[in-house]
């Protein structure tokens, strides 16, 4: 190769260096251009790039939730931007809500927050005026949202303020007991000294007591079904705090409470 030649190829990565470092300082005066405009003029660009939410989008099978309150919880957050907006905040907010187990909350381009509710599942009644869920949460309920659940056929639980846990897992265990024998546990309540009552089929109170609950109450039903049914109709109060033993008072044949527990 002669001296020329050598000269020209070294010559040549040296030009493109310079246009590319040339390039490069142009487009970064370019970004910093539009920075500073953007920065001076972000009051006209921001409608733009962070639209203002306007809109509230609420989805779920609801029951017992209006879409007003839903909205008028959410009315803090009126007017926040696009990206501003906090979702879990938003989603606490809702979920603080009675009859709201859960909610997903979400943004669509450009102007719509998305709130999609779970209501919560109603699983008895406590008290004369709330209902308990399945997470053990209690909701003040009026005559109306109780017959719409049909709370006739919700066991009635009841105790002490902040009972409701234990009382909700006596329940099921001590109904994996009634259960095989065809009796319904539709009430179960206890006292400050924990003390437990419970309904049978609506029509029989027994008397449990505070200890060995399992086995007493095993006790009985074995009892319950050796006998035949127009007896087993009779059994008013059942006394089971005696140990090994129990008492039972009977009441006159009610053909309507024999219908009942028939149930």
């Amino acid at each position: 190769m002669s001296r020329g030649q050598a000269s020209a190829a070294s010559a040549a990565p040296s030009g493109v260096r310079f246009f590319r470092a040339l390039l490069a300082l142009l487009l970064a005066a370019c970004l910093a251009g539009a920075g500073v405009t953007l920065w001076l003029r972000w009051g006209e660009f921001s409608p733009m790039l962070n639209p203002t939410l306007t809109r509230v989008r609420i989805q779920g099978e609801l029951q017992h939730l209006a879409g007003d309150d839903i909205r008028a919880k959410l009315a803090p957050f009126a007017g926040t931007g696009f990206f501003a907006l906090d979702l879990r905040q938003v989603r606490e907010r809702v979920e603080s809500l009675q009859w709201v187990e859960s909610a997903a909350v979400g943004r669509r381009w450009p102007n719509t927050l998305t709130v999609d509710i779970t209501e919560a599942t109603v699983i008895a009644r406590w008290g004369a005026d709330r209902l308990i869920t399945q997470r053990g949460e209690m909701i003040e309920a009026d005559a109306g949202a109780i017959d719409t659940l049909n709370g006739a056929d919700l066991p009635l639980l009841g105790g002490p303020p902040g009972s409701q846990f234990e009382v909700m897992r006596q329940y099921q265990r001590l109904n994996q007991i009634l259960y095989p024998a065809g009796l319904r546990l539709s009430g179960l309540s206890t006292s400050p000294r924990r003390s437990w009552r419970l309904q049978l089929n609506g029509v029989t109170e027994v008397v449990l007591g505070g200890e060995d609950l399992v086995n007493r109450l095993q006790r009985y039903v074995d009892f319950h079904q050796r006998q035949p049914e127009s007896e087993r109709l009779r059994h008013e109060i059942v006394d089971l705090r005696y140990g090994s033993r129990f008492s039972i008072r009977l009441r006159e044949f009610d053909a309507g409470a024999g219908e009942l527990a028939r149930r």
